[in-house]
């Protein structure tokens, strides 16, 4: 199967070629983001071994609080707005934008040797969560049965809650919880010389449970802190501790604003700042996407418009986002590091639409390893390529619109020379292969202006070709005409002589050949003198239907063997405009070619009528059928498609038919009657 393109398909097929341009220009671009993410990974390690170094001595210099490990350590997350402590506000709605682990409280004074039936089913959890100036407790527990204090029986086992604090001091702080009923509590500093209250929070029984939400001064346990939850159950105290030990507080670990605010100092675009201690929990931390949204927030606080380089951000991540690297996943939950394999150690993620570098460092604080980790997306990468790209992109394809447009305009020139071309020299040849005019051939110094030169030539020399043979006949005519005459004279005097029947029989024959070239030639001469007298013809408004019945006449006295008929409407009017010399030409070879081959008995019919614009002329005789297959060439030159009649054919009498019937712009046409004989000619004359 092969494919057929036009000039502008193909110009276009090679302008496509151009497109790797922009392929050239994404890997120029590519290696220019290799390159700026290695001097990003240099320059990140400098400044991180500068800030670790930095951030070591403040550490140190501020004594931060050296934990104590061995029985694990209470995390506090920061939050930094005040918390409602009513109890009454959903409960733990307070604590649903604060992501804190859960920590449980244990019974150490559980009997092994009692039954299943009395073995204590409560359970105690808690959660904490500080600020720069309190720190927050939310306790929940299980199904129970409160006990509250009464005052008036304090000998009473009852629900209570005590609670042991260290600060940075190491002053040690006693505090206990008595609750009266559900509401609202106070707290009793009993390690002080004489005890003081203070509001506490609430203490809430709520669906079977109890909700504690208090909070105590972050001054007084910076530290350390730890629980002793005493509920009551069948007139036991179970004991819910941190420890099973008369010091039971554990180490508290938080995130310090403080330490927030240094990382502040290290703040950078797309850069995400950790600082984990030696049990990787967070201690302060600064996400990348705090300054983007200060920034955003400054600059465009209404605005929803969209990137204008979005497209070619899409593009250079489809194209140089690396598969090869593991996936990026969020690197912290409640408050701890996910994965400390990652420390120690350089890695780049896929995240996608960027990518992301982590960084760590390790330093030692008060004899303890802390973790100071950056993570570096390629967003300003990402910007700084994109930006590349975007101005590569917006250049090549400029370049190469305005290429295909050019070579489309010239290809659309191009194209539009040799259609005109074509369609000149198809114009200036009629379908005779008659020269009507020369087209005037292209001035241009190009390819094409030589090939119209050249048609040009080859025209004028068909033309004149055209011309010899148009009068070729006209002089084989005339110079054949005289020797046929005298071979005509020499037979019909040999003619008179006394010959034996023998050659008699072939003087017959020849006289017959003489007679049928003369015919010939009469007939050549004849259709090459109708088209010189085309251009004297006299156009007249005539009645076609008088004319009509004079030749029916003529044809009547010329043809008396014969007989004709005509039919038509005389209420109509047939008035037509001209050429009667023409017309009545081309009736003559109708009826001289239906007087050859009609029976005598049968009539020959004239039927005119109109038709839409044209009048109608039909010629019916019973002559026989024309070949099928040769009907669409009746009307060529040389050309009889019925058996022979008695009367020799050329085949040049329905040709000069054909001819008037063109000049006069009419429609001539011929078929086959039905039946096994007969034929029709049918003429359609214009009437404007």
């Amino acid at each position: 199967m092969r494919f057929h393109f036009n000039l502008k398909t193909q110009l276009l097929f090679v302008a496509s070629l151009m497109l790797l341009l922009p392929w050239a220009g994404c890997q120029s671009v590519s290696i220019l983001e290799t390159s700026l993410r290695q001097s990003h990974s240099q320059l990140l390690d400098v400044q991180m071994t500068a800030a670790t170094q930095q951030l070591q001595r403040q550490l140190n210099q501020s004594q931060h609080a050296n934990f104590n490990t061995n029985q694990g350590n209470y995390y506090a997350a920061l939050t930094d707005s005040k918390m409602l402590l009513d109890g009454f506000d959903g409960e733990e709605s307070d604590w649903d934008n604060i992501t804190t682990p859960w920590f449980q409280l244990n019974t150490y004074d559980y009997v092994a040797e009692l039954s299943a039936e009395t073995k204590p089913t409560t359970t105690v959890k808690f959660k904490l969560a500080a600020n720069d100036k309190l720190l927050y407790i939310f306790i929940q527990t299980s199904a129970l049965t409160p006990h509250y204090y009464n005052p008036t029986q304090p000998r009473r086992p009852t629900d209570q809650l005590n609670i042991r604090s260290i600060n940075k001091t190491g002053l040690v702080s006693h505090w206990q919880i008595n609750p009266q009923g559900s509401g609202r509590v106070e707290m009793d500093n009993t390690s002080q010389t004489m005890t003081t209250s203070r509001d506490a929070g609430s203490w809430i029984w709520r669906d079977g449970h109890y909700t504690i939400e208090i909070a105590l001064p972050i001054d007084l346990a910076s530290n350390a802190i730890g629980f002793d939850l005493i509920l009551n159950d069948q007139q036991i105290n179970q004991h819910f501790k941190s420890k099973p030990t008369m010091t039971y507080e554990r180490s508290l670990v938080r995130e310090e604003l403080d330490l927030n605010q240094q990382l502040a100092n290290y703040q950078q675009p797309g850069l995400s700042l950790y600082l984990l201690n030696s049990q990787y929990w967070l201690v302060g931390q600064l996400h990348a996407d705090q300054m983007t949204n200060d920034s955003d927030s400054e600059s465009d606080i209404n605005s929803d418009q969209v990137d204008p380089s979005w497209f070619s951000n899409a593009i250079y991540n489809k194209l140089f986002t690396s598969d090869s690297l593991p996936y990026w996943r969020e690197p912290t939950s409640l408050g701890r590091w996910v994965s400390p394999q990652q420390l120690g150690q350089t890695t780049w993620y896929q995240d996608s639409p960027i990518n992301k570098q982590l960084h760590s460092k390790t330093m030692l604080v008060n004899g303890q390893a802390f973790y100071f980790i950056a993570v570096q997306d390629s967003r300003q990468s990402l910007l700084s390529a994109s930006e590349a790209l975007n101005q590569l992109l917006i250049l090549l394809f400029t370049i190469i619109a305005i290429i295909v447009l050019a070579l489309f305009a010239f290809a659309s020139l191009l194209s539009w020379r040799i259609v005109k071309m074509k369609q000149n020299y198809r114009d200036a040849i009629d379908s005779d292969g008659k020269i009507m005019a020369v087209p005037e051939a292209s001035k241009l110094p190009d390819e094409l202006g030589d090939l119209s030169r050249v048609m040009q030539q080859l025209t004028v020399n068909q033309g004149k070709y055209t011309d010899y043979l148009a009068s070729l006949a006209d002089k084989l005519s005339h110079e054949l005409k005289t020797p046929v005459a005298v071979i005509r004279t020499s037979l019909e005097n040999l003619e008179l002589s006394n010959l034996d029947p023998e050659a008699t029989k072939y003087l017959t024959r020849a006289m017959q050949g003489t007679n049928r070239l003369s015919q010939t030639l009469n007939a050549l001469s004849e259709a090459n003198k109708l088209e010189q007298s085309f251009e004297y013809a006299q156009w007249q408004v005539v009645p076609f239907d008088d004319m009509l019945e004079e030749l029916t006449d003529a044809y009547r006295q010329i043809y008396s063997r014969h007989q004709f008929q005509l039919e038509y409407d005389q209420q109509d009017d047939y008035t037509i405009n001209l050429a009667p010399e023409l017309i009545v030409q081309l009736l003559d070879k109708l009826i001289s070619n239906a007087v050859d081959y009609a029976p005598v008995e049968a009539p020959i019919c004239f039927k005119l009528s109109h038709q839409s614009q044209y009048l109608r002329l039909k010629i019916e005789n019973q002559g026989p059928h024309f070949s099928s297959d040769n009907i669409p060439q009746l009307f060529d030159s040389m050309v009889s498609n019925r058996k022979q009649s008695d009367t020799p054919h050329l085949g040049l009498g329905l040709h000069i038919v054909k001819l008037i019937s063109d000049f006069h712009h009419a429609k001539i046409s011929a078929e086959n009657l039905p039946g096994e004989k007969g034929v029709i000619f049918e003429l359609l004359l214009p009437i404007e």
